[in-house]
């Protein structure tokens, strides 16, 4: 995942790694590391950064160039999720075998997803959005009718 744009952001808005740490309720040296690609960002704390700062999460993780869109500033909810995934999955005709396949894991794993009974990593998230063509924000219930054409956002 390229974080770039999110410590340009950051730059751009003249705030500090100490400041945006507080606002998403982690740790400074935890924020210091999604930045600089060390680690990855959970995809609760991506939504909740795409949130205050009103920024398109599919901008933030160079999924589309379009910066700002109207969306829907909501949590995560699994259920919710986990549906899109199933409604995503079934709309290329894929498995859950086929897609767990593309992810290099197994059928299980897609399942609990599926389910909600697990969170689903970002990077995860950002491939299956990849693979069916679909919003980050379509998934996580922030805005309807998004599909990805060649990464571009289009709307319905």
């Amino acid at each position: 995942m390229n974080t770039e744009r999110i410590k340009y952001i950051r730059d751009e808005l003249e705030i500090t790694q100490n400041e945006i740490s507080k606002m998403l309720g982690c740790t400074r040296s935890a924020y210091s590391l999604w930045e600089i690609n060390k680690n990855t960002i959970p995809l609760n704390y991506l939504n909740k950064l795409s949130n205050i700062l009103n920024i398109n999460i599919d901008y933030l993780v160079d999924l589309s160039d379009k910066k700002h869109i109207t969306f829907n500033k909501i949590d995560i909810d699994r259920k919710i999720l986990g549906d899109k995934i199933k409604q995503a999955r079934k709309s290329i005709n894929y498995t859950q075998e086929k897609l767990a396949s593309k992810l290099n894991t197994t059928h299980s794993v897609i399942s609990a997803y599926e389910s909600g009974k697990t969170a689903v990593p970002t990077l995860f998230m950002i491939e299956i959005a990849k693979i069916t063509k679909k919003s980050l924000n379509w998934f996580l219930n922030k805005i309807q009718g998004l599909i990805f054409k060649k990464y571009v956002i289009i709307s319905m």
